[in-house]
């Protein structure tokens, strides 16, 4: 549209305009002691109340959203937080990595040389309530076997069948030439057993994984597809709704079986914060619990003593690397995929992001059986044979083409990408980052011949090395959809030999077996190891019972609020170090 006439203004109006432009930069550029300092103190206390009990509103969140709330599917950190809310499973682990009875009276008795396990099932159990069923219905064996065929079915397309495919008729089933798993037996309205072709050394973890958590048929009989979207479970919450994108909420089991278990009335599961906004939601009291921090922050919250008790940081059962699907080029070729495992310059990440990471050269991290800090194919930076492997390859001048790689959403992730580009422009491969957000990044992954490389990461499922080589690299674990061999390597004889470690009663000749599963992964280079997470992560005074779990990433199902809380007696500000107003007013850079 046309624009209206330049006009003067008067003297007076420009001379003001011009004195607080002055006052302004003044204090950008000196007057640091005139703002607030950034709080480095609990805002908010708890009543002082040790007694456990119930109310009050739990709010947390992650950066990113979650994929789905079907057990049978969701296989991702984000979408566990929320399944375990709901469900439970006939195992769980304790805070010592132990496999204890959950829904299950009792651990199993096996018999029939490691090949038969018969479970109890509690009795008084009760799903959530389900439409014309108000008050809910008690669960029984027939739940359970129904629930561990939905999972095994090929319909559904579970990620999680290679892990259950030691029951007898698993594959018959899956192949859909059998109506019933033969191996899954119900004996009565309580019991029900599991029997296998041979010894499987993780079978029970397995059970406990929230792939085999029982779910309530009426939900797929009645909304099918939509079934995700109205979960019933017998766990510790309901859920209310989903806001996708936004915050997914529940409300407390006031029926749930576990007697006298105090917990907030309410669960907000917030979506796509980012870690700088979350950040500040928390030091204000908005948020609850953290799990992750921008570089900055983690260091203010780490030399906050007065945050020291409400803080723990730790070495995760995880690893992080870059994916590359064996069956698109260039990393269908070996030679490629082992330069890039040498350009990669993983001590140098470590210092980018404050000691926060340990680097990896191998898939297993170091608490895991089959780590080997001599592994003879450890991958480590070392650039003459990058390029030599590069020569080899037939590219001794680098690629022509560029690679384009997947990350995740997030300032975070942006960072990681430009530190490969960096790495790998040293050889000759020029990388384009392509950022998704998770749903998206696990669909596009989990399918052949669709992304080239990605930014991979595993957290444990369970404390056992199969949960790392078997899930990420048996040939097995490729399918059609939703495969957790998002690399589609395939390598016989790793196969044999994770088939056979699974069996295997021996610990130091299966432990042999995944050390030297192990090297074969690192020498073939499906992904090209980059670190191991540490993390932080800190809660508020007034959040009780709660401690990162070993298992489980940001459980939640057991804390309980120390209410009302109460304004802290330090400053709101706390003593921390001053903020730059230049930075506050100008967050884009206007004045430095």
């Amino acid at each position: 549209m046309p624009s209206t006439p330049r006009t003067e203004a008067p003297l007076k109006k420009r001379l003001v305009g011009l004195s607080m432009l002055l006052v302004v930069a003044g204090l950008g550029f000196g007057g640091y002691s005139y703002w607030p300092a950034m709080p480095d103190a609990p805002r908010w206390m708890g009543a002082g109340d040790d007694t456990p009990r119930s109310g009050g509103t739990f709010v947390f969140h992650h950066e990113s959203n979650v994929r789905s709330l079907d057990p049978h599917l969701a296989y991702d950190e984000l979408s566990g937080m929320a399944v375990r809310l709901i469900y439970d499973g006939l195992l769980d682990y304790d805070y010592d990595s132990n496999l204890v009875p959950s829904l299950a009276e009792a651990l199993p008795s096996i018999t029939d040389e490691g090949k038969t396990f018969r479970f109890r099932l509690r009795r008084g159990v009760r799903f959530h309530p389900l439409p014309g069923l108000p008050e809910g219905r008690e669960l029984t064996a027939e739940d359970v076997r129904w629930s561990m065929e939905r999972l095994l079915s090929h319909t559904t397309g579970s990620p999680g069948f290679p892990l259950y495919k030691a029951i007898e008729g698993a594959e018959e089933f899956h192949r859909g030439d059998a109506d019933h798993v033969t191996g899954i037996r119900v004996l009565d309205r309580y019991g029900i057993e599991f029997h296998l072709t041979e010894p499987d050394q993780t079978f029970l973890n397995a059970m406990a994984m929230t792939f085999a958590y029982p779910v309530a048929h009426e939900t797929y009989e009645r909304w099918g597809d939509e079934a995700n979207l109205h979960p019933a479970g017998t766990g510790p919450f309901v859920f209310d709704s989903w806001e996708r994108g936004v915050d997914l909420r529940f409300s407390r089991n006031r029926h749930y079986w576990r007697p006298h278990h105090p917990g907030p009335d309410h669960m907000i599961f917030q979506e796509n914060l980012q870690r700088a906004v979350a950040f500040m939601r928390f030091l204000n009291g908005d948020l609850d619990a953290i799990h992750r921090q921008t570089t900055p922050d983690y260091l203010l919250i780490k030399g906050a003593e007065a945050w020291a008790p409400y803080r723990l940081e730790f070495p995760k059962a995880s690893v992080a690397g870059i994916g590359m699907n064996c069956e698109i080029p260039p990393f269908d070729n070996i030679h490629v995929r082992r330069a890039i495992a040498f350009a990669i310059d993983r001590r140098g990440w470590a210092r980018a992001r404050a000691g926060r990471l340990a680097p990896a050269g191998q898939l297993l991290p170091p608490m895991i059986p089959g780590y080997d800090a001599e592994l003879p194919n450890l991958q480590v930076l070392d650039l003459e044979r990058a390029r030599e492997e590069m020569r080899l390859a037939g590219h001794p001048d680098g690629l022509d083409e560029e690679i384009v790689v997947l990350f995740g959403e997030g300032e975070t992730s942006r960072f990681y990408g430009e530190l490969l580009q960096q790495d790998l422009a040293r050889i000759g491969i020029r990388v384009r980052i392509r950022q998704v957000n998770f749903a998206v990044y696990l669909d596009q992954t989990g399918k052949p011949h669709t992304v080239g490389a990605f930014n991979a990461g595993w957290n444990m499922d369970f404390p056992d090395p199969s949960n790392f080589l078997d899930v990420l690299f048996n040939s097995r674990s490729i399918h059609p959809e939703h495969s957790e061999n998002r690399s589609f390597y395939r390598n016989p004889e790793l196969d044999r030999i994770l088939d056979t470690a699974r069996s295997e009663t021996d610990r130091e000749r299966r432990i042999a077996m995944y050390r030297h599963a192990n090297d074969i992964v690192a020498h073939d280079a499906p992904w090209a190891f980059t670190y191991y997470p540490m993390s932080l992560e800190a809660w508020q005074p007034y959040v009780k019972n709660y401690r990162p779990h070993p298992i489980w990433s940001q459980d939640y199902r057991d804390v309980w609020l120390d209410l009302p809380r109460r304004r802290a007696s330090r400053s709101l500000f706390g003593t921390g170090r001053p903020r730059n107003v230049a930075a506050t007013l100008f967050p884009f850079g206007g004045l430095r």
